[in-house]
């Protein structure tokens, strides 16, 4: 865990350090310490080089509410912060109703393997039990396969209710925008900061991403249905994310509505993107989505399952230009994924270990650098090697 504080008073601070405190009897913290050092008046500083170490036991109920105390020291000043989250709450939930069922299966197999934990039904849970999940993912599909959310049904108010409590959710449909609510649809579009302007055609794609968001540099050739691509444009607090390529109409809209919730609204079917090289991945944009909602993986929960054959080493550690990561598995595997994270959860690079391994050691040398080439800051990492069954997460240290 990372906190991230602003300094709004009248002087710097020279030697901030920070301690976690919790009396909840389901946490353990083996590292409460964390150090921000220098902080100037205005400027904010986050203990990505300095994190807290903590984990919940394997008894907490489902949906258990935590609090903790943070105290910040320097010199003769203190302040203390209190805050609490919820515990063994699911990622997301993926709501699948598109007749046409695989992209959605699509998107929930990716989230999976990106290290989110979820469920994936064909049928809402009711309202109340809605809130153990983080974010809600919505599919209905493009017609004529494609389901309406109708006004008075149960799922548009519990979706409706979700929201206004300060959920996340996101909706892909080429009707659900425009034509639905002109007949019996609800109209979603206040909600998703979205204005819908035409019923559009079957031009869809490509879909390129938008600068200064977080689907910046990508850019997505289509392969999903193609039928009554809803044009959606951004309003009030609603932001560009997608445009179509060649016919240059809005086609995604994300929201960070001033009432606490997070939106993300797609006319296409994200599913239906086809993956290419660098950003331009669902991978990528899946992860970007559940990083905008504020979830990330959590480097505790990515290594949930037994790791007694999984064995990792890491040399040099701390690192500044290569490090070697070597790993053996004891057992056949048809999937293994090899994945370095950031102090706060995110993905910033996938690597390409060797696609079955048995009884031997492999080795793969990571540069300090993400997806796209770029070196990544000083700080601590993690790389997490997950297989069918395994999974591994070991700290690095890049410094400069």
């Amino acid at each position: 865990m990372t906190a991230t504080i602003k300094n709004i008073g009248g002087v710097d601070f020279t030697n901030l350090t920070t301690t976690l405190e919790s009396s909840d009897p389901y946490i353990t913290i083996t590292d409460n310490s964390g150090v921000f050092g220098y902080l100037a008046v205005d400027s904010t500083k986050e203990n990505t080089s300095d994190p807290y170490t903590l984990s919940a036991s394997s008894s907490t109920p489902q949906g258990h509410v935590a609090d903790f105390i943070l105290i910040a020291n320097d010199g003769a000043f203190t302040d203390t912060f209190n805050f609490s989250f919820v515990i063994g709450s699911y990622h997301y939930i993926l709501w699948n109703v598109d007749p046409t069922a695989a992209p959605g299966v699509a998107m929930d197999s990716i989230l999976t393997d990106l290290g989110y934990t979820g469920e994936y039904t064909t049928i809402l849970p009711a309202s109340a039990d809605l809130a153990m999940y983080r974010a809600i993912f919505v599919c209905v599909g493009i017609y004529p396969s494609n389901y309406v959310i109708t006004a008075t049904s149960p799922e548009a108010a519990a979706l409706e209710d979700y929201l206004t409590a300060g959920g996340n959710v996101y909706l892909e449909g080429g009707d659900v925008w425009y034509y639905d609510p002109l007949g019996s649809g609800y109209n979603f579009c206040p909600l998703f900061g979205i204005n819908a302007t035409a019923d559009g055609t079957s031009d869809g794609g490509p879909f390129v991403g938008q600068n200064t968001t977080f689907t910046e540099e990508m850019n997505f050739a289509y392969g999903g249905e193609n039928s009554f691509i809803d044009h959606i444009s951004p309003t009030g607090t609603g932001f560009l994310i997608f445009r179509d390529g060649d016919q240059m109409y809005d086609c995604g809209v994300a929201n960070d509505a001033n009432a606490g919730y997070k939106t993300v609204g797609l006319s296409f079917e994200l599913g239906g993107l086809i993956d290419a090289s660098g950003p331009s991945t669902r991978e990528a944009l899946l992860d970007s989505i559940m990083h905008f909602f504020g979830i990330t993986t959590g480097i505790d929960e990515i290594t949930k399952l037994d790791v007694k054959t999984l064995t990792m080493q890491l040399a040099p550690n701390p690192f500044t230009n290569l490090i070697k990561i070597s790993f053996s598995i004891g057992h056949s595997a048809e999937r293994i994924a090899l994945k370095i994270y950031d102090a706060t959860g995110r993905m910033v690079r996938s690597l390409d270990p060797a696609s079955s391994i048995e009884n031997q050691v492999s080795s793969v040398i990571w540069n300090g650098t993400d997806a796209r080439g770029r070196r990544l800051p000083a700080g601590v990492y993690f790389v997490t090697l997950n297989t069918d069954t395994q999974s591994e997460t070991q700290k690095i240290i890049l410094v400069e």
